[in-house]
């Protein structure tokens, strides 16, 4: 599958929305520290997703990792994110749980209009926590 198509699922399976009846997520209040730091990058996703911000979350969001996973399927980043958007549903998520080990973290993120909850993976990079995975 080619990797745009992949983040297209990864981003509609991980409750990333776009669209009306989204509702704001501020996970990072219930965590501190670290923890905080990380669910603040899910939260801050989320908010760009809402909002359609393609640039946003190219640059500040997703890893450099992932991004060349995008690319190496021929698309840029802003294009694949933004076929992602097209394709995402609308659903309220929350973090649930953080757990960091040096400089990689998961998130598990509960999308509250699924039966199952998702896992992120995020690596800090360039002094910020970013998504490396879902």
């Amino acid at each position: 599958m080619p990797a745009s198509r992949t983040f297209a699922l990864l981003l509609a399976a991980a409750g990333l929305a776009t669209g009306c009846g989204a509702t704001s997520s501020n996970s990072a209040s219930d965590f501190s520290g670290v923890k905080k730091d990380v669910a603040t990058t899910v939260d801050d996703l989320s908010s760009a997703a809402r909002k359609s911000d393609e640039g946003e979350i190219c640059t500040n969001l997703l890893a450099s990792s992932l991004i060349q996973q995008l690319q190496s399927a021929g698309q840029t980043c802003r294009t694949a994110v933004s076929h992602a958007l097209d394709d995402a549903d609308t659903v309220d998520m929350k973090v649930k749980s953080v757990n960091v080990t040096g400089t990689t973290a998961t998130a598990v993120v509960d999308s509250k209009e699924k039966a199952s909850n998702d896992t992120f993976q995020l690596v800090k990079e360039g002094g910020r926590w970013k998504i490396s995975g879902f």
